[in-house]
């Protein structure tokens, strides 16, 4: 199933369950000095970065649309959630506070047999990082190939 963030922050219903597992693999990258951030745009950050998340995993348990079995959830942070850079407050903090969520959410969940994690890759090539890498001062040839992080993401549903 391919849901996406504009389905969810359209009020979209989910489609039925009940779910196995699912990847969260949205974000947006603001990159500005922190004289010239907004509280808008550090808001914005967080609230696709690590919000749409947390209030997908509430929706999808709340609505009891987990599976009985339980469910392997994955959800694609950064190392930028423990490494900064300039120009990388909002981005950041908001991949922090997912990386957060995710072992709060693990620790909750789990008696339900929800398992929450969170992988934090360097940097994949994806269009997102092709607009960032520039003013994250990162030569696109640091960027890995997206199937790696597949790979990554499927090892993480098996673990």
């Amino acid at each position: 199933m391919d849901w996406n963030r504009a389905d969810f922050e359209s009020g979209a219903e989910l489609p039925d369950g009940p779910y196995d597992a699912f990847v969260f693999a949205t974000g947006m990258c603001c990159v500005k000095p922190v004289t010239q951030l907004s509280d808008e745009d550090f808001l914005g950050a967080v609230r696709v970065n690590c919000l749409l998340f947390v209030r997908l995993v509430r929706e999808i348990v709340k609505r009891g649309l987990n599976s009985a079995d339980g469910m392997k959830v994955v959800a694609v942070s950064s190392v930028s959630a423990n490494e900064g850079w300039p120009g990388g407050v909002a981005y950041c903090a908001s991949k922090g506070a997912l990386s957060a969520a995710c072992r709060a959410l693990d620790t909750e969940l789990s008696w339900r047999g929800v398992s929450v994690r969170a992988i934090e890759p360097r940097y994949v090539k994806t269009r997102m990082f092709d607009g960032c890498a520039g003013r994250m001062g990162v030569p696109a040839s640091e960027a890995r190939d997206p199937r790696e992080l597949a790979d990554e993401i499927l090892k993480g549903l098996t673990r």
